[in-house]
């Protein structure tokens, strides 16, 4: 879905700044089509946000949950005939919200490109308020994307290419300018976010703050049921590592070794 979204962006902008017109005498067909299409746009944009902030509520509630579901084991094994309280499990309604975000960001974007072509600037001219407005929306939606691939994927490069390419049509967009810095801060990891790593973390603790490792970057060695993360550190194949085992009592996989000169230039990704 990133791939395609990404493509269906970027084409539908580069036809809209090109695209010429002329002017007409009164509403035509196409005009009032353009004026209800504006209207889907704006509620199903306030749609949109609202299911993405509960997702992210979900997330974080599934999280949650996996986590003292582990507790709760650990303490029934422990604690013999004493009765455990089930946890909720959202992860039901997380896999339906997100195929709900998933089926609405499509339709949405698809929509907004078509009303940037159907609607287009046109060099020379001064652009109306409605067309700064869906410029402002995609770009908005450029940045959602981009950060789906740094959460998800931890591609940064990705992530830059979409930002930097968005400024070629928004260049004064404050929120791409402040994306774009932020992506270019935090792709390569720095020692002090590092240091933050202990032993006996989690994935998602790790996660938490190191961010998604890129998963290219990510070596498993079945051999020895090890997992490691690869963080680069500079631009030049550097990169700090942090190993995952199983925890003996949760079977969880937890940080046992962490090292910022984990890899050095030309140096394979070894444990």
């Amino acid at each position: 879905m990133l791939r395609t979204r990404y493509g269906l962006l970027i084409a539908g902008i580069l036809i809209a700044l090109v695209a010429t017109g002329c002017g007409g005498g009164g509403p035509s067909e196409q005009e009032l089509a353009n004026e209800e299409e504006w209207t889907w746009l704006q509620e199903t944009q306030q749609e949109l946000d609202a299911k993405r902030q509960e997702l992210a509520e979900v997330q974080a509630a599934a999280a949650l949950a996996a986590t003292e579901e582990v507790a709760d084991e650990v303490a029934a094994e422990e604690v013999e005939g004493e009765a455990v309280e089930p946890v909720v499990d959202p992860e039901v309604r997380l896999a339906e919200l997100d195929e709900e975000v998933a089926d609405l960001t499509e339709e949405y974007t698809g929509r907004l490109v078509g009303l940037l072509n159907a609607d287009p600037m046109i060099e020379g001219e001064e652009p109306t308020e409605r067309q700064l407005a869906l410029l402002a929306m995609k770009s908005d939606e450029d940045i959602v994307l981009a950060q789906e691939w740094i959460d998800k994927g931890g591609d940064y490069k990705r992530a830059i290419e979409i930002y930097n390419t968005a400024l070629m049509f928004d260049p004064d967009n404050a929120k791409l300018q402040a994306a774009l810095a932020d992506a270019e801060a935090n792709r390569y990891m720095a020692t002090e976010r590092f240091s933050q790593v202990k032993k006996g973390m989690t994935e998602d603790e790790v996660r938490q703050l190191l961010g998604q490792a890129n998963l290219h970057n990510v070596r498993k060695y079945e051999d020895k049921g090890v997992i490691a993360w690869f963080y680069p550190t500079s631009e030049t194949g550097e990169a700090a590592a942090v190993w995952f085992q199983p925890d003996k009592k949760t079977k969880v996989m937890t940080v046992y070794q962490v090292k910022f000169e984990a890899v050095k230039p030309g140096q394979s990704e070894e444990e």
